[in-house]
């Protein structure tokens, strides 16, 4: 590795970016125009409909794209998997539920933050965005970002990016790197800060772990909360408050605190 140039390093980190997104645009460009096509073929009911429930269907469409993305990606991911000496199983009860309940409370935790110090409230991009996601329907939703947009990004930002960064660098700059490089990815300030404290604690979670099944639980869990929260706002009444957000956010720390005393998952 200490014969590798610098640009060579960079290159060999940003490459599985590069395809997977070249890979996930070109998927969107044949998706919209198919659909494009069939909504001018068919019209009708069937144009009225589609477009009644365009966030839906592009919400679909990106789903689709982001599996098309990843595609290229996995003879990559299970290239590092194995210089770690890893394979891909699942995690054991007791690591699954502290996951389970660490991202359930510092997701929350983030969100009411950000809204109490009215940073959300500042950015009409984020607004713009989170409308598109919250009028996916219902249970499209669960399975976009409980599902597939867990197990696509985290592919490509812990399981190829990170893995590339802690090989050619150190795990300490693989760790802070790919969160900030997966908070840019969302496009927005709001989300950026947010994805990336999420993203550096993900890598953290894998890096100890030993276990590419806890940053995918961790992203899922993190993603159905934020999104359930979004949809009840009995829920967000309660949480998003002073004393909600220091309950969360303690709740978080000692779960951060507990695992860094008794160490590593099962």
């Amino acid at each position: 590795m200490g014969g590798k140039t610098s640009l060579r390093k960079a290159w060999e980190v940003l490459f599985p970016y590069l395809i997977y997104y070249l890979a996930y645009n070109a998927a969107y460009l044949i998706l919209a125009f198919v659909y494009q096509a069939t909504v001018n073929r068919f019209g009708g009911a069937y144009g009225q409909f589609m477009m009644a429930h365009a966030a839906t269907v592009t919400g679909v469409m990106g789903g689709l794209c982001m599996l098309v993305g990843i595609l290229p990606l996995v003879p990559m991911l299970k290239e590092e998997l194995r210089a770690r000496g890893e394979t891909f199983c699942f995690a054991g009860t007791k690591a699954a539920a502290h996951t389970v309940l660490l991202a359930f409370s510092v997701s929350l935790a983030l969100n009411a933050l950000l809204t109490l110090t009215g940073f959300v409230d500042n950015s009409q991009t984020y607004r713009e965005v989170s409308d598109r996601q919250y009028g996916v329907a219902f249970a499209a939703g669960l399975i976009l970002y409980g599902l597939i947009s867990p197990l696509a990004e985290e592919i490509v930002f812990r399981g190829v990016i990170y893995n590339r960064l802690r090989r050619l660098y150190h795990p300490t700059i693989g760790i802070i790197v790919s969160g900030v490089f997966f908070g840019a990815f969302h496009g927005n300030l709001v989300q950026g800060v947010y994805g990336a404290c999420l993203g550096m604690l993900m890598a953290y979670l894998y890096e100890r772990s030993g276990n590419f099944c806890i940053p995918i639980l961790f992203h899922a869990v993190a993603n159905l909360t934020v999104y359930l929260a979004a949809r009840f706002a009995e829920v967000q009444e309660i949480l998003f408050t002073p004393a909600g957000c220091a309950v969360l956010l303690a709740v978080s720390a000692g779960c951060i605190l507990a695992e860094r005393r008794f160490g590593k998952a099962e």
